[in-house]
């Protein structure tokens, strides 16, 4: 089933200033935003002599520390004051630096990048702080899993390449790297000549273009050499590493090194991850998660940067599983170097990346994003576009034979992690669009149904969601909306699992079943034309599930190890009881994901009686958005759900609890480097009037240009990150502030963070940080906004929380409305810190 879609022209214009500075522009006028980023072609593989001493990440870090013009601070209030978010990141081969915000405020954005290019100061105080900043950072990357086997798998692969080195360095050579290093990088690669401009919104071209020039033309073109690659030995033997880790899951990761993104193979080593390990329909999945029901979870890719990289596959699973895990992928590559994939598979491949290439143009920096990536790895405006075709010409033949080349046993790196005390045991087994807003209408069953019209791009997603979560489940059954989600899709009257995971997948879409705090939900995103198909299979998938009984344990054992790994995080075990105890008695003392024991009682008996409660037509919300018209899904719907039992909406559970606990501390240890500190304290529900000024006094308490951050991060030096959550249910709320630090400071950046939480409640915000945090709240809603699925979803969740239709359009009039008086009035009313409940996490 070849595709017969296309991906639209991006348009895309590509200018060069007289400096060498490459600019890229893209109009696009289908939301008022802006994505504003310079790429810089410079990673940690141009660390030279330097190499792993994390010097271009260092300089991200550094790029925010101030300026000849503007300070730290100032630097993040004035994007902030003008709608805009700003971020960066480094890998291999670039560093970009990126804002996006509101259109309008484009030539603020590029002032401010290009003050930030062009003067950084680089002072030595500020590069001691961010240094010790970026230990923390080493600390936290450190206690995370998934970076230790990446990391491992890195220094395997690669024995001379620069490649084998971590993008953050390592600590014993980050260490030794001074001003002048630094400052040197910068020098050496920092030049327009070797940067380039990626601009995407509303925006005019002309004016952009000026803009560009004003604020960047002056930069100095300077020389720079470009860093050679070190040749690579070639691997004549297989290889392997080990590690024992602070986890209770196991991690394996096998790798065979490939070409660059320019080569030929490219292409097929692709489409041949896909079909191993993209979805449910995956073999890794299907055979390893599916059928054996030995592993959480299943990947495969082939990724590179520049002239080399890895095809790999990784699974994780309990320890006493990895042997079996091993040889069930072992088996699954073998059986496709031998036969290769099927003709359905590889059909399924390309409508699959035509529907990925669609959802990247849904948002200006996924579109910014993606013309950059283009830009700098092959020098393409249009790649996706040529990609794509380089797609459409293979064969299964070609695929074949590129597994057979690359996945070959002298060839395998082998990486695995395992729990502390088993790795003996382990080691043994081997253009502007007309955007209507949405439409309400009401099944005959009580059901309500929104649409949205958007036929900017052929996409659609649907959202059928129905209230459940936390507050209908007890201590016995918590968990049972999540485990009878994943259980739908398990097996209906008339499908398997393998047939129902194949139907969007083959199609390019994709399927959704899960639950949250609140909700039960399905849904499903599809190109324009694969509507009805979607339909069909959501209804039967809410009418005519059987349960089978075979997926349960599989089910059951997944949640358990997500269970578990909230245990490795020490941000989150300190988050969860200083909820636990907020709410000891009531409904949000727990979590949606239940606890090992209670996920343990659940049987069929329980998921279908909870599945018959809550999937009735009074209970639910159906919400369609994307290239359709409003009359025919009404139609659509109707045939389809306005079957469903009309029921009643829930009701029990979502009355507003009030915690009764009387403030306290608590103070765990985990087997962690890095110190946690929360302090929590409870509030209101989100429909309480008390939660705009709430959700304002998280946004101006969590940004960088925040007083805690600026305080106790940037001044005193004594966090990695520091911020604020705020929590709000139906009924319940809760506020916190967290900090994360060398465990030996925390108890002075618990004396400071109080400081500033009394602060808070006497004096509430002051304006300036009350207008910034309105500016950034309505351009982070806007931003959410992009992408049918993200509305599809957020006008059901209001609809179906009671906040009625029409309110998303609502909330930027209402929290705009918000005055530094209810602010203030609110700080003082919550946020006494004689009532706090403060957790620590220590080594």
């Amino acid at each position: 089933m070849k595709s017969d879609l296309t991906i639209p022209p991006n348009a895309a214009q590509l200018h060069t200033l007289d400096n060498g500075l490459e600019v890229i522009l893209l109009e696009d006028h289908a939301h008022p935003l802006a994505s504003v980023q310079l790429w810089v072609k410079a990673g940690s593989l141009h660390e030279e002599k330097w190499t792993g001493a994390g010097l271009a990440h260092l300089v991200e870090h550094m790029f925010f520390k101030g300026t000849e013009r503007r300070t730290a601070p100032q630097i993040s209030q004035e994007i902030q004051a003008l709608g805009g978010y700003v971020n960066a990141y480094t890998t291999f081969n670039r560093t970009v630096y990126w804002i996006d915000g509101v259109a309008e405020n484009v030539d603020g954005y590029l002032n401010i990048l290009a003050d930030m290019a062009r003067s950084s100061n680089f002072h030595a105080d500020e590069l001691v702080k961010e240094q010790e900043v970026i230990r923390r950072e080493f600390a936290m990357d450190n206690d995370d899993p998934q970076s230790v086997l990446q990391h491992l798998m890195q220094a395997t692969a690669f024995r001379e390449h620069p490649l084998r080195h971590p993008i953050i360095g390592h600590l014993e050579i980050f260490n030794q790297a001074g001003r002048e290093d630094v400052v040197g990088f910068v020098r050496r690669h920092y030049v327009p000549n070797n940067c380039f401009l990626v601009v995407v919104g509303a925006f005019d071209s002309t004016t952009v273009r000026a803009a560009i020039q004003q604020h960047f033309g002056s930069w100095e073109r300077r020389p720079y050499e470009p860093v050679l690659m070190p040749e690579e030995p070639v691997q004549v033997a297989p290889r392997q590493s080990e590690k024992e880790f602070n986890t209770d899951i196991a991690r394996l990761s096998l790798g065979w090194p490939i070409h660059g993104d320019s080569h030929p193979d490219k292409p097929a080593l692709d489409v041949l991850g896909f079909i191993l390990g993209s979805g449910r329909s995956s073999r890794l999945n299907l055979e390893l998660r599916e059928r054996l029901g030995i592993a959480h979870w299943v990947g495969a890719g082939a990724w590179s940067a520049l002239d080399r990289g890895l095809f790999a596959v990784e699974a994780e699973c309990d320890a006493e599983d990895l042997e079996k895990v091993e040889e069930a992928l072992g088996q699954v590559l073998d059986k496709i170097c031998q036969n290769g994939p099927t003709q359905e598979e590889l059909d399924k491949a390309v409508r699959a990346t035509l529907s990925h290439q669609l959802r990247l143009r849904s948002t200006t920096r996924g579109m910014a994003n993606s013309l950059g990536h283009s830009w700098l790895t092959v020098g393409n405006l249009d790649q996706d576009r040529t990609y794509l075709e380089r797609i459409r010409t293979l064969t299964v033949e070609t695929v074949t034979n590129a597994a057979k080349t690359y996945i070959q046993p002298h060839r395998r790196c082998r990486v695995s992690l395992h729990p502390q005390g088993t790795l003996k045991k382990a080691s043994q087994a081997n253009a502007r669009v007309n955007r209507e807003e949405a439409q309400r209408f009401t099944l005959s069953n009580g059901m309500t149904l929104l649409v949205g019209e958007n036929p900017r791009l052929p996409l659609v997603s649907t959202r059928i969601q129905f209230l459940a979560g936390v507050p209908v489940e007890t201590d016995e059954n918590a968990g049972v909306t999540q485990i009878t989600a994943q259980w739908l899709v398990k097996g209906t009257q008339s499908r398997t699992d393998e047939q129902i995971a194949a139907v969007l997948e083959d199609r390019g879409g994709s399927l959704l079943s899960t639950g949250d705090a609140h909700r039960l939900v399905v849904g499903a995103d599809v190109v324009k034309g694969d509507e009805v198909v979607a339909l069909d299979l959501l209804t039967e998938i809410l009418t005519q599930p059987v349960f089978p009984a075979g997926h349960l344990p599989k089910i059951q054992k997944r949640q358990q190890a997500s269970i578990r790994e909230e245990l490795e995080d020490p941000l989150t075990v300190a988050l969860r009881r200083a909820r636990r105890e907020m709410f000891a008695g009531l409904a949000f003392e727990r979590t949606a994901l239940g606890t090992q024991q209670s996920v343990a009682s659940l049987n069929e008996e329980v998921c279908r009686a909870h599945w018959e409660r809550t999937v009735q037509g009074g209970n639910g919300v159906v919400s369609v958005f994307g290239d359709v018209k409003a009359v025919e899904v009404l139609a659509l719907v109707e045939e389809r759900l306005g079957k469903l039992t009309p029921g009643t909406k829930s009701t029990a559970g979502f009355d507003p609890e009030h915690p009764t606990a009387a403030s306290a501390r608590w103070d765990l240890k985990l087997d962690k480097e890095q110190g946690v500190l929360v302090v929590g304290f409870p509030t209101v529900g989100m429909q309480d009037a008390y939660a705009p000024a709430l959700q304002l006094i998280d946004e101006a308490c969590s940004d960088m240009g925040s007083r805690l951050f600026n305080r106790i991060r940037e001044e005193m030096g004594l966090a990695y990150y520091v911020g604020t959550q705020a929590f709000h249910a139906l009924g319940s709320g809760a506020f916190y502030f967290y900090v994360g630090t060398d465990p030996k400071k925390l108890d002075l950046v618990e004396a400071e963070l109080m400081k500033e939480i009394a602060s808070l409640a006497e004096e509430g915000l002051e304006s300036d940080e009350l207008q910034r945090a309105k500016t950034t709240w309505k351009s982070s809603w806007l931003r959410q906004q992009q992408g049918n699925g993200a509305m599809a979803d957020a006008l059901g969740w209001d609809e179906l929380n009671g906040f009625g239709f029409g309110h998303h359009q609502k909330l930027p009039q209402l929290m705009a409305s918000v005055t530094d008086a209810q602010v203030k009035e609110t700080a003082a009313r919550f946020f006494d810190p004689a009532k706090a409940f403060v957790v620590t996490v220590r080594p």
